[in-house]
Parts: structure tokens; C-alpha cells; sequence
């Protein structure tokens, strides 16, 4: 019985994984990598399912932001990943030339009209109110696939370069962090505070 639990360093260990949604359990869950990208094979981790996939970094792009405070609104944009599924109540990051705020969507406008939910690619506007608490974006490499991370957390938490975190429930090492002043954090040991940071870049192993 013993021999078939998986040791460190074995090759199961050393699989790829990302994140999709299973068409046969309906979880969305890690995915085992058995075919490298673009035309990928992949396996679910919850109920075996294999399937074929086409995989690719998402197209980036920005959507105009109305945000509110009190009886006051700014225009802002909101960077957003090609094939995102956006919906009221969600928490995103607002940018302006100047500063940055985390915001709570209120309504999604697309073609004069108003939705619940919606693919990014289709909005026109996003509505939203400004929020006290923030949310920090992390770009985690997996051999070949790239999982773009979110997750709300205190604005005084720190992330240090060299060390392992998790966001969405997902471990990494952290290899850079990008400030909100656009300067990057290379050497390990260095920290910045959650408030401080734009995205963080990492690895899983």
C-alpha cells in the first residue's frame, strides 16, 4: 500500500496545473497540464476528466470607470482580461493618472443598457463606489501557463521577494513586485505593503 503514495520530488509533483472549470463535475479546479499549450491536454484533478483545450495568455485591455464617493465621482479605468466574467458586487482596482483606488462594481452598462453580468469585452462603463480595502493582483507563472490572482486583503499586509504566500488559495514564490509608482522590486528580502503594490509576479514550483 505504501508504494503508491507520491513522494517529494516525484513526477506528479512536478505537474503543471491551471485552473478551469471541468464540463463533467462542474468544479472549477486545477487541471493537470499533460500537453503543453497552445493545443493543450489536460486532466481534472477532481474527477479525471481529460479533455483538449486551446490555452493562451489573455488580451489585457481597459474599461472606462465612473467612481463614486459620497456625493462626488471621478472617471477612472479598470484593467480587465480578455474573456472575464464580470458581475455586480465584484471588488477591481480603478486607476487614474495619479493615484489608484479599490472599488465595489454597482452596475455594468453596455450599449446604453444595464446588466448584472457580463463579459469584459462587452462593457462600456463600469459604475462603481470607492471601498476601504484592497485588493492585490498577482501574475503566477506554472511552466508554460500564467494564472492571473486576485484576493482582498488588509492594506498593511506585506509581501517579501523570496518568500512563499498564497492568494485565492494559491501557493507561490514570489520572484518581483511592481509598485503603484511603476518601480519593481527585484532583490530578495525586499517588502512592500499591500496598499503599495500593483501586481505581484511569482512562480509555482
Amino acid at each position: 500500500m505504501e508504494q503508491n503514495k507520491p513522494e517529494q520530488g516525484t513526477e506528479q509533483e512536478d505537474s503543471d496545473y491551471i485552473i478551469l472549470r471541468c464540463p463533467v463535475c462542474d468544479m472549477e479546479t486545477d487541471f493537470e497540464l499533460l500537453k503543453d499549450p497552445p493545443q493543450a491536454v489536460v486532466r481534472c484533478t477532481e474527477c479525471g476528466h481529460t479533455m483538449s483545450v486551446v490555452l493562451k495568455e489573455p488580451r489585457m485591455f481597459y474599461v472606462k470607470a465612473i467612481v463614486s464617493h459620497g456625493s462626488e465621482s471621478i472617471t477612472a479605468k479598470i484593467e480587465l482580461a480578455e474573456g472575464e466574467i464580470i458581475s455586480v458586487g465584484d471588488y477591481l482596482v480603478a486607476e487614474t493618472e495619479d493615484d489608484t483606488y479599490t472599488v465595489q462594481v454597482l452596475s455594468i452598462e453596455a450599449d446604453n443598457a444595464r446588466r448584472e453580468k457580463l463579459l469584459s469585452e462587452k462593457i462600456t462603463t463600469l459604475w462603481t463606489r470607492l471601498v476601504d480595502v484592497v485588493i492585490i493582483s498577482a501574475s503566477v507563472n506554472k511552466g508554460a501557463v500564467t494564472l492571473p490572482l486576485y484576493e482582498t486583503v488588509n492594506g498593511e499586509k506585506e509581501f517579501e521577494i523570496g518568500c512563499i504566500t498564497a492568494i485565492a488559495g494559491k501557493q507561490f514564490r514570489i520572484k518581483r513586485i511592481k509598485l503603484r509608482d511603476n518601480h519593481m522590486l527585484t532583490r530578495k528580502g525586499r517588502k512592500a505593503k499591500a496598499y503599495e503594490i500593483k501586481r505581484i509576479f511569482g512562480e509555482r514550483s
